[in-house]
């Protein structure tokens, strides 16, 4: 939200992962020295991203293939040792997901749109955590793009431009089938190169 840039505000969910990746991977491999200094800086950044490696159409955004192809180069133009595969097969999902955070490389995961009956809006449950540990609805979302952080046999933990989160990994798997499909709800796989 602290764009200036109006597409960017109502579909840069991917770019915005996809660059919150790239500050993580660029800080574990010394390559900068943190986050931006402020918003400004932030959103600066995102925009000449977005504009290079993150092509948006209005409303929808940036489907997964584009993502990766976006994430590949800028990966290839900064010299980190990672690749980069969209969807993997649903039933490995979230197999894949613990082996990346294992590995250390947060997750971009989808939040499809309804498909095939693309006009309707079936959205999915994101909780947030009380200070009484309860998990409490805090937004409805679809077609959307998350960054995961952290998982439990139950729960994963994601950030969604800006804001903790969690989504019931049961409820994330009904969705997918009832109301989407795994080729359009799924994750970058991202993994390490030989070379660093």
């Amino acid at each position: 939200m602290w764009s200036g840039n109006k597409l960017v505000r109502r579909c840069g969910c991917g770019p915005a992962a996809a660059y919150d990746l790239l500050l993580y991977l660029e800080q574990k491999h010394g390559m900068n020295p943190g986050f931006p200094a402020s918003h400004q800086e932030y959103s600066r950044e995102l925009g000449k991203l977005q504009r290079r490696y993150f092509p948006l159409i209005y409303p929808k955004g940036i489907n997964g293939i584009f993502l990766t192809l976006g994430l590949n180069r800028l990966f290839h133009d900064r010299r980190l040792p990672y690749h980069a595969l969209w969807a993997v097969s649903g039933k490995k999902l979230f197999f894949r997901m613990a082996e990346m955070l294992q590995n250390d490389i947060p997750v971009i995961l989808a939040v499809g749109p309804n498909f095939p009956l693309i006009w309707q809006k079936n959205k999915l449950t994101f909780y947030r955590l009380s200070p009484d540990g309860r998990y409490l609805p805090g937004a409805d979302v679809m077609g959307h793009y998350v960054t995961a952080l952290g998982m439990t046999e139950e729960w994963v933990k994601i950030a969604s431009w800006g804001r903790c989160y969690y989504i019931r990994i049961s409820e994330y798997k009904n969705y997918v089938n009832q109301y989407s499909n795994s080729v359009i709800s799924n994750l970058v796989l991202i993994r390490k190169t030989k070379k660093d």
